[in-house]
């Protein structure tokens, strides 16, 4: 089983892996409720964190022509600001083979991750770009970024 053990302090361990059926189910519910990008979902896109069998977070790759595009990245509201996200994000950018765009609206929190604003970008994240502003309304103005190692 695909599994990567991520240890933050000595007396915690978190693992990211693939999620079970059961997890994927609850996922979905987590997308809705975070207003995040719910369409064609497909549960070999997911990777989640998890601390003693409990789900914490998860994330989602989805592999396009020409780029991977991370999307769908949340952690359920009582483990935030523990670095969960973060861990979720390094483990997806060092397992992608092309490179990787997001749409989002917390830019200043992706740039310390190593992902850089863009204007140019491939036909598939101008359409998600396109649908999250047309379909995932918020005051806040969506960005582009791309990883930049």
């Amino acid at each position: 089983m695909f599994q990567f053990l991520i240890t933050r302090v000595i007396s915690r361990e978190i693992y990211i892996q693939k999620p079970a059926k059961i997890e994927f189910d609850l996922i979905k519910q987590l997308i809705n409720l975070y207003e995040l990008d719910n369409r064609d979902l497909h549960i070999e896109q997911f990777l989640v964190a998890k601390e003693n069998n409990q789900l914490l977070g998860f994330g989602r790759i989805k592999t396009h022509k020409e780029c991977d595009e991370l999307c769908s990245l949340g952690v359920l509201e009582t483990m935030r600001c523990q670095g969960i996200a973060k861990l979720l994000v390094k483990v997806t950018v060092e397992m992608a083979v092309r490179p990787i765009y997001l749409v989002c609206i917390i830019p200043e929190y992706f740039k310390k991750l190593g992902f850089v604003i863009v204007n140019h970008f491939p036909d598939e994240i101008e359409h998600k770009l396109n649908y999250c502003t047309s379909e995932l309304k918020v005051p806040e103005k969506y960005v582009v970024m791309k990883f930049e190692p």
